[in-house]
């Protein structure tokens, strides 16, 4: 199974979970739900000692990409794709900046990151002029919501205002399905440039 899939694929049984009121049932997807911002996200990543502190308790939604990464795919693979753990969206966007993986073309798997770089969630699929993303820490509701509180399938016109940018991590590319719906095919084109054109 390719990088990105087993990412959407965790992201994806994640849908419905609720943040809770303590650090009680963090595990369950919706027992002890509360606006404390305390996830199962943030109690493993901070078992990891990844970050300058402890995330608990703090606003998740980089927390919950770079779960997803670390689950996914393993510590130290998450670490090449995030390019560092941070817990932070205004960080996170340097860092893939600074190392060339900002697209103006999402695709599947891509990085979204929304106005004023205050929250972030993953692509998962483009089609017919919108964007559809896995986001932690958001809301069912239609429109950009920070820290809602739950991990929820979103949707956005392409041009809306709510999107910053995106980032595209370097998965590996022999184990990389297609991940360009308008690219159905398997050929390879060659340009060939004459000597002294």
């Amino acid at each position: 199974m390719s990088e990105i899939n087993k990412i959407l694929e965790l992201a994806n049984s994640e849908i419905g979970y609720i943040e809770k009121a303590s650090n009680s049932n963090l595990d369950d997807k919706t027992a002890n739900a509360g606006n404390k911002n305390y996830t199962k996200y943030a109690r493993d990543m901070d078992n990891l000692n990844v970050y300058n502190g402890i995330k608990q308790g703090y606003a998740w939604c980089n927390v919950f990409i770079d779960w997803l990464f670390y689950k996914a795919l393993g510590a130290d693979r998450a670490t090449e794709l995030l390019i560092g753990w941070s817990a932070g969206c205004t960080q996170d966007w340097i860092w893939m900046k600074n190392a060339g993986l900002i697209v103006n073309e999402p695709q599947r798997g891509d990085l979204i990151f929304f106005r004023n770089l205050a929250h972030i969630g993953i692509v998962e699929k483009v089609e017919n002029g919108k964007v559809y993303t896995i986001e932690g820490n958001t809301s069912n509701a239609a429109e950009l919501i920070v820290n809602g509180g739950t991990v929820s399938r979103k949707e956005y016109s392409l041009n809306s205002s709510a999107i910053y940018g995106y980032a595209r991590p370097r998965y590996d590319e022999e184990n990389q399905e297609n991940t360009n719906d308008n690219n159905t095919s398997n050929e390879i084109t060659y340009s060939t440039i004459k000597r002294g054109s």
